[in-house]
């Protein structure tokens, strides 16, 4: 089962006569500032002034080192997430805990390593922390800072597979990516947390370019934030993560007769 089956689509096909072809973007697109959805889309147009993330919803930027983090105003447009040139330097960017796996969410993400593959370790994905640095503490039998998470991983310490875990629920995910990691080449995250809770946590799922890595589960009444996080392993220079884009959307509970 593709991982577009599980985003809500009640104003998809408003998009089906435009040449954008591709159906999770067109379904996040139709539910922006759809009152029944909590959703969010940065593809990083325009102009933002002041130091990042100055003026912006993101949370304060997260590193070891001097991070830079930003972004970049091209055809397109980007957000770079840039180490400091020292062995284990790092930056973390956080957005907002607005999600969770108990409400059911989708979350997207295209992105790259922009300076290499080796000597690296990048996060990708749903986190309880605006603040960790880093959100995985080791990817070889996984160890979490977090205490919820649904993280895509490279960790090279460890080996050169892209790896999905999640923590948090009864049974925690640890799977390869069956693909290729390419430098400089772009990739797609998707992560589905299909709440509601039951017995053994919430059953978060990760595809990877349209291929299903696997699932386990997370805590659904933890509070989460799309994450970013890049870490320059003992290389003496600076290490950049670029994000084309990201989006997140998940149900917002009844209109009325609840308290939350």
């Amino acid at each position: 089962m593709p991982a577009t089956d599980f985003l809500p689509r009640s104003l998809h096909n408003a998009f089906s006569k435009t040449g954008w072809q591709t159906d999770p973007l067109k379904g996040l697109m139709a539910l922006q500032n759809n009152p029944e959805f909590d959703s969010y889309f940065d593809n990083f147009l325009g102009t933002r002034t002041g130091t990042w993330p100055a003026g912006t919803p993101y949370a304060a930027t997260v590193g070891t080192g001097t991070e830079v983090i930003g972004i970049t105003q091209a055809p397109g447009g980007t957000m770079t997430l840039t180490t400091g040139t020292g062995g284990s330097d790092t930056a973390g960017q956080g957005f907002g805990l607005n999600w969770s796996g108990d409400r059911g969410f989708y979350f997207i993400a295209r992105f790259k390593m922009a300076t290499r593959i080796t000597n690296v370790k990048f996060e990708v994905g749903m986190t309880d922390s605006v603040a960790d640095n880093g959100a995985v503490a080791t990817k070889a039998t996984p160890s979490f800072t977090a205490t919820d998470c649904a993280i895509a991983v490279l960790d090279t310490t460890d080996n050169a597979n892209v790896t999905f875990v999640s923590n948090g629920g009864t049974a925690d995910a640890n799977a390869d990516w069956g693909g290729t990691l390419v430098n400089n080449q772009y990739l797609v995250v998707e992560i589905v947390g299909s709440g509601p809770t039951d017995t053994t946590g919430d059953n978060a799922a990760c595809y990877i370019n349209g291929q299903l890595v696997g699932s386990g589960n997370i805590g659904g009444d933890a509070a989460l934030t799309p994450w970013f996080y890049i870490e320059d392993l003992a290389q003496s220079a600076a290490t950049v993560l670029t994000v084309d884009y990201w989006g997140c959307v998940g149900p917002k509970p009844a209109q009325y007769g609840v308290s939350t």
